[in-house]
């Protein structure tokens, strides 16, 4: 059985920070551009609009109907050779790997603890540059290799209650205008495959390190004063990944990704005492697909995914919990060897919970966000040469 379909399972992948594995993710870091057939380029653009906003409250003054985030773009650029019959190398880039788009401004609140939080808006920019390469051991299993290079900046107008964490540690109070200057890593992704090609079966397992930035915080409010390093993390994530063909031109594919978050917040400079802006939690992402190939030009997928993330205590620069989704992509390949790809999906989240200032919940101010979802629309342009 020799299939060849490829989903435009990635292209949708870049959804916002609360739609893939939790955290500050957007799009996530793949393999399968090192599987492609010979020399193989793509370009693919992503457009996210998420909707999140919190729950109406008129014990505290809380209007509901606001959305909270704001929709983002992601694009991506890959090419893969074979440098001989065992060694294959790619690079890859992407402008928008994870992030924060986020704007409490209208956080319409009666005052108190929620006076404080109509001035929170935040914004989060990163680029990544990954080197990858896979090495064929056997003609069933392969090595898999990657660096990756990662930097980040951002804005923010921050004025909020600090976290529990925060508050043992005496933290100061956060407030003003400051601005994070550009700061960069590298981490890196080892793993291995295994592959049947006669029935297009793949496993594909990696691991990929975390990566630490220490951005300057500057004060605008202060005359642009350099406070010191604050620091931001991109956590240690487990992958596993498969596919297999179970019947003529039909393939079955699916992946768990495990991020762990819990050890990856953001946080402002010592001059802030360290103070931690976030809360996130270690999220677990289940994936299960099928792909058919109608014809020699056109294959279609369809897929859905489960996210384990809790609401619990939710952080105010991510406030999801949980999530289900489901997308669905088409491929038209042309007679050149280009081919088109598109999709769409839809996510729903499960409700969350922000504990307020006192970061404890039935606090007298805790915050309810429901009824929230993200949609992505997503397009690739790929050649194989």
């Amino acid at each position: 059985m020799n299939l060849k379909i490829n989903t435009v399972l990635a292209v949708l992948l870049a959804t916002t920070s609360m739609a893939t594995a939790g955290g500050l993710d957007r799009a996530t870091t793949g393999t399968s551009t090192l599987f492609e057939k010979g020399s193989y380029g793509e370009l693919s653009y992503a457009s996210t609009t998420p909707s999140v906003g919190p729950n109406a409250n008129p014990l505290i003054g809380l209007a509901g109907g606001m959305n909270v985030t704001q929709s983002f773009t992601t694009t991506q650029f890959s090419f893969k050779t074979d440098l001989n019959d065992k060694l294959s190398v790619a690079i890859s880039f992407n402008n928008n790997p994870f992030g924060v788009d986020i704007d409490y401004d209208d956080f319409a609140t009666g005052g108190g603890a929620y006076a404080s939080i109509t001035s929170l808006r935040a914004n989060l920019d990163s680029t990544a540059l990954t080197a990858m390469a896979k090495y064929k051991i056997t003609d069933r299993v392969s090595a898999i290799a990657a660096l990756k290079y990662q930097a980040v900046s951002g804005t923010a107008d921050v004025s909020v209650p600090l976290t529990a964490g925060s508050l043992a540690l005496g933290g100061n109070p956060v407030d003003g205008d400051v601005s994070l200057t550009r700061a960069s890593d590298t981490n890196f992704i080892v793993g291995a495959s295994y592959e049947i090609p006669e029935i297009a079966l793949r496993v594909v397992a990696t691991y990929e390190s975390e990566a630490t930035f220490d951005p300057s915080v500057i004060a605008e409010n202060l005359g642009g004063a350099n406070t010191g390093p604050g620091q931001i993390k991109t956590p240690e994530v487990l992958m596993l990944e498969f596919q297999s063909g179970v019947a003529a031109n039909t393939l079955v594919f699916g992946s768990i990704r495990h991020a762990k978050w819990e050890d990856a917040q953001v946080k402002m400079s010592a001059a802030y005492r360290n103070a931690q802006l976030s809360d996130f939690d270690n999220s677990t992402t289940y994936t299960l697909g099928v792909g058919r190939k109608f014809s020699d030009s056109f294959s279609a997928s369809l897929s859905a995914s489960m996210d384990t993330g809790d609401g619990d205590d939710a952080s105010l620069l991510a406030p999801t919990g949980g999530s289900t989704a489901i997308s669905l992509g088409g491929k038209y390949t042309l007679n050149n060897g280009m081919a088109i790809s598109g999709g769409v999906s839809r996510r729903a989240y499960n409700s969350a919970t922000w504990y307020g200032s006192d970061s404890t919940l039935g606090g007298g101010d805790d915050v309810t966000f429901g009824d929230n979802s993200v949609t992505t629309l997503g397009m690739k342009l790929s050649v194989s040469f």
